[in-house]
């Protein structure tokens, strides 16, 4: 049999490298430029007036950005958002992809090809559509339910703060759930079927068999993805900018940046305001990375 022989073992191999410097170039152009110009936009004096000229690095967009009710506001509503919508799509997507485990596979696909078709819809499109159909004049949800008698006029579904977030969770949870059920059924579909068996013949009721052995061991994959679907949450713009528009009550922090930046061309107080953006953004994650570290079940592999 001939030997195989393993070449650059302990040497440093400058190729691959080489093959990838265009692409990190081109990475670090993308990224690293603009996060540098935020940086520096971010401590120096803004051009219309927001902070008085001030010779060198200056800390007063973030004084006036930690004095901004308008910016608080908008962070809680973001966490708000995020939090819930990722909450649900997450219970929504494990008990969909538990129930569709449970069908015949050919109707499976068939399900799973209807059921993404939102995912598959822009959010910019999901908005406008959800915005016409919550219209108090024409739209159809307020037909449907005084059709079936439970409200007798057209309702006002973002008269109050409550309401518009209420709104785009509904909306978010509609589009995003089908892609955590996608990834929850994968997860599924990976689990050892010896040690579920064994349970069955144990006498194990589903729900002891889901509890002790299903949720522990798609504990991990389930929460990663929740993770990252939470950190494309947190950044969620298109929902918010077409249904309400600069509308402080409905206003995330994706839309607080572009407002002033773009609307007041205010660049040095919108830099700073980004670079909180990104700090409340990093916060929530390692804080929910904690709790559902600690929240995870117990026996875990």
């Amino acid at each position: 049999m001939p030997q195989i022989k393993l070449q650059g073992r302990g040497r440093f191999l400058w190729q691959p490298w080489l093959l990838l410097t265009p692409a990190l170039i081109t990475l670090m152009a993308l990224v690293l430029i603009p996060l540098l110009q935020t940086i520096r936009l971010a401590f120096t004096a803004d051009a219309h007036g927001l902070v008085p000229p001030h010779a060198g690095l200056t800390f007063e967009n973030f004084h006036l950005l930690a004095t901004d009710t308008a910016w608080w506001h908008a962070a809680v509503t973001t966490i708000l958002f995020a939090l819930s919508a990722v909450v649900v799509e997450t219970t929504l997507g494990v008990a969909l992809a538990l129930l569709l485990q449970k069908i015949d596979i050919r109707l499976r696909g068939f399900l799973l090809a209807i059921m993404l078709l939102p995912w598959a819809v822009p959010a910019v499109v999901a908005a406008r559509l959800w915005g016409w159909m919550l219209n108090p004049h024409y739209g159809i949800i307020n037909a449907a339910l005084m059709t079936v008698g439970f409200i007798h006029q057209g309702s006002e579904w973002t008269t109050s703060p409550m309401g518009m977030l209420a709104i785009m969770v509904l909306v978010d949870i509609w589009q995003a759930t089908p892609f955590m059920t996608l990834l929850a059924l994968a997860g599924l579909q990976s689990l050892p079927t010896d040690t579920l068996e064994a349970a069955r013949m144990d006498g194990a009721t589903p729900w002891q068999t889901f509890r002790a052995i299903t949720l522990p061991l798609l504990w991990r994959p389930l929460m990663a993805a929740a993770l990252f679907r939470l950190l494309d949450a947190l950044r969620m713009f298109d929902l918010s900018s077409v249904l309400y528009g600069a509308d402080i009550h409905g206003m995330t922090l994706s839309v607080f940046v572009q407002t002033q930046i773009v609307q007041f061309g205010t660049q040095g107080y919108g830099a700073a305001s980004a670079l909180s953006t990104l700090a409340i953004i990093a916060m929530t994650a390692v804080l929910f990375w904690a709790c559902v570290s600690r929240l995870a079940p117990k026996h875990m592999p």
